[in-house]
């Protein structure tokens, strides 16, 4: 081929070459970009937890005898889901409210001697089950890129069954009661995939005194609750 051929044909390649490249560039631009938030953690999520929870309970009659009063501390495995919404003010700041639902095992009993006014002794058991713990809070977040610290508060909730069975001239039985009180705490979550975060959680739960029907005798029952938690969150919004 002589050296003018190719000489032409190098021209039309580089003629067809510029042709192409802006239509390419269309191309690449017209291409769907997968959506990333300039904040991140704004939105709706969903997800579960696991953990365990550790309290701390007082029982109390002084219509048994002495002693008085019988702890249980109730402790055992939780595992339950949360969902909330997230509000970024800013690069750094976060406000937002969550809810979550946690299944409990946590149980404990208290065996005991008790002396009575008129001098008899009786044996008794006095039995807690926390069947469950709810909470509806607030957050405010301090955020530093896909990592994010917060603390919680809020009101809290609890179901548990609660039974005492004394020998003797006493009558035991059981009640089951739902308890109003407040939970503070607070975690730490990372954002560890696109629409994906992980974090771990401490909260403290207080539900007060609350009175036991308990056959006739009946208890006061003075309960709180440590629980910690590890939990997955979705963010549908990144999608």
């Amino acid at each position: 081929m002589s050296h003018s051929m190719t000489t032409k044909w190098a021209g039309v390649a580089v003629f067809m070459a510029a042709l192409s490249a802006p239509a390419g560039a269309a191309d690449l631009a017209a291409m769907p970009q997968r959506y990333v938030p300039t904040t991140i953690w704004t939105g709706v999520y969903v997800g579960g937890h696991a953990g365990g929870a550790f309290g701390g309970e007082d029982a109390s009659n002084p219509a048994i005898g002495t002693p008085v009063t019988y702890s249980t501390n109730p402790s055992g495995f939780l595992g339950g889901v949360q969902a909330g919404y997230n509000y970024q003010l800013s690069p750094s700041f976060l406000v937002g409210v969550e809810a979550d639902m946690s299944w409990s095992m946590a149980s404990g009993n208290y065996n005991f001697m008790t002396t009575t006014a008129a001098g008899t002794t009786a044996s008794g058991i006095f039995n807690s089950n926390q069947n469950w713990y709810s909470t509806v809070a607030g957050r405010f977040g301090y955020v530093i890129g896909s990592y994010m610290l917060y603390a919680k508060g809020g009101g809290a909730w609890m179901n548990a069954d609660y039974s005492l069975s004394v020998s003797g001239p006493f009558a035991g039985g059981s009640a089951n009661l739902t308890r109003t009180g407040y939970v503070a705490g607070g975690g730490a979550e990372w954002m560890f995939y696109p629409g994906w975060s992980a974090k771990v959680e401490y909260d403290y739960l207080d539900f007060g005194s609350s009175f036991a029907p308990l056959g006739v005798v009946g208890a006061t029952v003075n309960s709180h609750v440590s629980t910690f938690k590890v939990g997955v969150d979705w963010h549908p919004g990144w999608f």
